[in-house]
C-alpha cells in the first residue's frame, strides 16, 4: 500500500475526486478491502457515478460476490444511460485528451479501475467496459441467455474476454 498517498491528504479531508484517485491507486495496488472501504464512503455521501459503481462491482467480484458486483454493474450502465451527453466539438486539448485516453485504455484491458475523468471523456468505452464485465460475471453464473444478449450489446466488436464467455455458457447449455 502507497503510505505517503494515504499519509499525505488523510482521505478524511480529500474531496470526492482525490478520494475516487486514491481508491483506483490502492486496487491497482491489490489492496482491495481499502478500496472498498473508501468507494463505500462515497457511495453514503451519495456518489452514484458510472466509476464508482465499476469500481465497487471490481472489489465485490474480487471478494466472490458476483451477484453484488452485477447489481452495481447494472447501476452504472443505468447512471451512463441517464448521463446527458454534450455534443459539441471538443477543443484541441479536450480532443488531445480523449486520444490519450483511448491509448491508455486500449493497452489495459477492462480489469482495472474506472477513473472520473476517462468515464467522462470517453462514454462509449466506459459502457463497453461495464458490459465487458457483466459478461464475464454472467459466464461465471452459467447465464447463456445474459451473456448473448450483453453480447449484443456489442455489435460490431470483437473481444477475446467475450468469445470466451459466449463459448463457455455454450458449452454448459450442450
Amino acid at each position: 500500500m502507497d503510505d505517503m498517498s494515504i499519509g499525505a491528504a488523510p482521505a478524511e479531508h480529500m474531496d470526492e475526486g482525490a478520494i475516487m484517485s486514491l481508491a483506483c491507486t490502492l486496487y491497482e495496488q491489490g489492496a482491495w478491502a481499502e478500496t472498498f472501504r473508501l468507494l463505500r464512503r462515497l457511495s453514503a455521501s451519495g456518489e452514484r457515478s458510472a466509476p464508482l459503481l465499476y469500481n465497487m462491482a471490481l472489489c465485490l467480484d474480487q471478494a466472490g460476490q458476483t451477484e453484488r458486483a452485477l447489481s452495481c454493474l447494472e447501476k452504472a450502465l443505468s447512471s451512463l444511460r441517464g448521463g446527458r451527453r454534450e455534443r459539441r466539438k471538443p477543443t484541441g486539448d479536450e480532443e488531445t485528451l480523449r486520444i490519450l485516453y483511448e491509448c491508455q485504455c486500449a493497452r489495459a484491458g477492462y480489469r482495472f479501475p474506472m477513473r472520473m475523468e476517462e468515464a467522462a471523456c470517453l462514454p462509449d468505452y466506459a459502457r463497453e467496459r461495464i458490459l465487458r464485465l457483466m459478461i464475464t460475471l454472467c459466464a461465471r453464473l452459467g447465464d447463456a441467455a445474459r451473456v448473448r444478449s450483453l453480447a449484443a450489446s456489442l455489435p460490431g466488436k470483437h473481444f477475446d474476454d467475450v468469445e470466451k464467455a459466449l463459448a463457455e455458457t455454450a458449452e454448459r447449455e450442450s
